[in-house]
């Protein structure tokens, strides 16, 4: 496979949306509470270089991110999964390739206010990418929405940084 283009974040985005249970971590977290995945990656990404967020500087990001969002993105991720269900596979895939390109423009916006890394030991990067995560999901208010639980974040942060005992078990 070869090395995906583009700047770091997207690059890490890339690699660890495909790591195994982290798309559909995301994509529930996007459709029953309303994370953006971008946003969500960002929070995490952010830890993995050294970056425990503060609530300014992440409500900064969502009022970077969310016209764009709202406005294209997230029309065309509602048109691409209607042409799935009633149009031609042919839009489909066009529709998908178009939303991947305004996913990636919300991620250039995202990587222009991130601080260079810092090197960070496994643990402490751990607990900010948790204390990125809940933050992001208090700013969203999810854990007023029915069926919002912690370990739902936790469960992401396991799935997207699994310990040395995790990785061996799944290549055994």
């Amino acid at each position: 496979m070869s090395k995906p283009k583009g700047h770091r974040f997207w690059r890490w985005s890339l690699n660890t949306y495909e790591l195994p249970g982290v798309k559909n971590r995301l994509i529930y977290l996007q459709d029953d509470f309303g994370f953006d995945v971008n946003l969500a990656l960002w929070c995490v990404w952010r830890a993995s270089e050294g970056e425990t967020l503060s609530e300014d500087a992440l409500r900064a990001a969502i009022r970077a991110t969310t016209e764009w969002a709202d406005g294209v993105v997230e029309p065309l991720r509602e048109a691409r999964i209607n042409a799935h269900e009633i149009g031609p596979a042919e839009f489909y895939t066009l529709l998908k390739e178009i939303e991947l390109a305004g996913e990636r423009h919300e991620q250039d916006i995202l990587f222009k206010l991130s601080r260079p890394a810092t090197p960070v030991e496994r643990e402490p990067m751990l607990a900010a990418a948790r204390d990125n995560i809940a933050l992001y999901a208090s700013l969203m208010d999810a854990p007023r929405r029915d069926g919002f639980s912690s370990a739902l974040l936790r469960d992401l942060i396991d799935h997207i940084f699994p310990d040395e005992n995790q990785q061996a078990a799944g290549q055994a």
